[in-house]
């Protein structure tokens, strides 16, 4: 029995440290207030207004960002666990988003570089299947979406930022 002991005690120190990465531990539902969710989850990585509500970002993990839904009341209408991916990035259109999309869709970037005459770049870093991705956000000087790259992270290692 007493070789058992160690054994459980790891399982659950895995457990917890499990709970504990997954960007505030414990789930929250539709309906929860978002000052319930910032005393669970702590401060947001960003908060946007909108005609609805509040949209309210977190970052559990360098290459994770959940976005939360607020409606004018404060409560939770939607969360999206995950929305860095390669879809989410295909979808964005060339001439027609614009940087106040970017960020209401994504949050805000992971790296910023900007060139005054002509635009700007935007960064996100981000893990799907297993595999290190960057995607990068072409802006024109005007401020709308020039193009999107999507590849592998070739920078990429085992900490990951």
């Amino acid at each position: 029995m007493r070789a058992a002991a160690p054994g459980i005690g790891w399982l659950l120190v895995c457990a917890v440290l499990a709970g504990c990465a997954s960007g505030g531990g414990q789930a929250v539902r539709p309906g929860v207030l978002l000052d319930d969710v910032q005393a669970q989850w702590g401060a947001p990585k960003a908060v946007y207004q909108h005609a609805q509500g509040q949209r309210v970002f977190y970052s559990p993990q360098p290459w994770q960002v959940r976005r939360l839904d607020f409606d004018a009341l404060g409560r939770l209408q939607q969360i999206h666990e995950q929305v860095l991916s390669v879809a989410q990035f295909a979808a964005i259109e060339a001439g027609k988003w614009r940087a106040a999309d970017v960020q209401q869709t994504f949050g805000p970037p992971a790296r910023r570089a900007t060139d005054a005459d002509k635009g700007s770049v935007w960064s996100y870093f981000f893990l799907e299947y297993g595999v290190h991705r960057r995607a990068r956000i072409h802006f024109d000087a005007g401020g709308s979406v020039a193009r999107v790259d999507v590849a592998e992270d070739p920078a990429a290692d085992d900490r990951y930022r």
